[in-house]
């Protein structure tokens, strides 16, 4: 092998190399190939998220991010009865939390972030509560909002982060679910 060649062997694989380890940083990841993705036309049934938070809305935006996901990332319609789904999923919101994130010139909170924690288990229409899930765990999203110069506004950016820490939350639950699939 000549030393030019060997040159561009090492410089080939040095890219490829970097090239992987930034598409790594920056979030990218293998998705779930079509033999594990849920199929489209079923349905879930969210009976209650239990909410071990103080915050009273959180589980109510949860449930509706949840089922929001499943229609629009995989077509999975919400079921009118546990015993029309062929997905029941059960959970509780056990963390609720917001915290500065980042401050201004003048050392006042410029940012917040809020995170959301939730234990779910799935299991298929029919199975008992004693056998193994479908799927089963903790998964914890975030989403960071700016502060705002009014209390109004303020709960209405908070909200706002809500509804897409919730979404993040319910993308990550289809991700992980179709893992086990």
């Amino acid at each position: 092998m000549s030393a030019k060649t060997h040159n561009n062997y090492w410089l080939a694989s040095l890219l490829l190399l970097l090239t992987l380890t930034l598409l790594a940083g920056c979030g990218y990841h293998f998705t779930a190939d079509s033999g594990t993705r849920l199929p489209a036309g079923q349905t879930v049934w969210v009976p209650f998220f239990k909410n071990a938070t103080v915050y009273a809305n959180g589980s109510v935006a949860l449930k509706r991010a949840i089922f929001d996901q499943f229609a629009e990332q995989r077509g999975i319609l919400p079921a009118a009865t546990a015993e029309q789904a062929d997905l029941i999923l059960e959970g509780a919101l056990t963390g609720y939390g917001a915290g500065v994130v980042s401050y201004s010139a003048t050392d006042t909170a410029k940012e917040y972030r809020l995170t959301i924690t939730a234990d779910i288990t799935v299991r298929k229409r029919g199975a008992a509560k004693d056998s193994k899930p479908l799927w089963k765990g903790t998964l914890s999203a975030w989403q960071d909002y700016p502060v705002a110069a009014t209390v109004e506004l303020q709960r209405s950016s908070e909200d706002a982060a809500l509804t897409a820490a919730s979404r993040k939350l319910a993308q990550q639950l289809i991700w992980n679910l179709e893992q086990q699939y």
